[in-house]
């Protein structure tokens, strides 16, 4: 007897629903990730065991090259009252109040486009006198990446300094730019940012492998100079069996 044949059938598997999932997941992981921000230089941290995460916002990123430039990003709450914009515009206000305070034959002071430009910036880092300079940039064409440019010291102009002063420039100057930065941040108005500084979490110093002490001795010394007794040492977990 002849076997019986089965008539075979095309398989059809409706994807629809997979789809909507992949939308879905997509759509949440973008709204919920935090980009990482560009920085001026490419560090890479020394190792060690600790595995305590630094917080993500309200805190001052001191990043530190192994030429010994310095340059700052802050970040704060994602709430309106203490966003990034509002506090970055009061900072730059802070600053520039304490920078006329001890320059008054130099005093510096800047447009609300300049301030708004200013509150958009990730890293920052250039000497105040020529900070007005530098966020003017930002309406010419190509302005972001002469921005880029000027900050990473990849700028043809050899007048264009980057890097944030930390030594003062002559006696008469109590704190040199570095320490204005930072006390300007305490300043700002978010009441997390500053309570997170004088618990030391609101400080973090980010500095390359090959930064010399001596380098990273300064950096603290002007923190503990002005009080700021207190910071963070970013570090990367070190591998097993290292």
């Amino acid at each position: 007897m002849g076997r019986v044949k089965i008539a075979r059938k095309s398989t059809f598997i409706d994807m629809t629903a997979m789809s909507d999932v992949t939308v879905l997941l997509l759509t949440f992981f973008m709204l919920t990730s935090t980009f990482l921000q560009k920085e001026p230089t490419t560090v890479i941290t020394p190792a060690s065991v600790s595995t305590e995460k630094v917080q993500e916002t309200n805190v001052l990123q001191v990043l530190v090259s192994p030429q010994g430039k310095i340059w700052l990003t802050m970040n704060n709450d994602t709430s309106e009252q203490w966003s990034n914009t509002k506090m970055r515009e009061a900072l730059l206000d802070n600053v520039t109040s304490l920078y006329n305070e001890q320059h008054k034959n130099k005093q510096i002071k800047f447009t609300n486009q300049q301030k708004q430009t200013f509150s958009k910036l990730g890293a920052f880092g250039v000497p105040l006198a020529q900070m007005g300079e530098f966020l003017d940039l930002a309406d010419e064409p190509e302005g972001l990446t002469k921005m880029d440019n000027w900050l990473s010291g990849e700028d043809p102009n050899p007048n264009h300094k980057t890097g944030i002063p930390i030594a003062a420039e002559n006696n008469d100057v109590t704190l040199n730019e570095f320490q204005m930065w930072i006390k300007a941040a305490r300043m700002a108005g978010n009441e997390n940012l500053t309570q997170a500084m004088k618990d030391g979490m609101g400080v973090a110093i980010k500095a390359d492998q090959n930064t010399s002490f001596e380098i990273i001795h300064m950096v603290m010394d002007n923190l503990q100079t002005i009080k700021q007794n207190k910071f963070t040492l970013l570090t990367a977990l070190k591998a097993g069996g290292e």
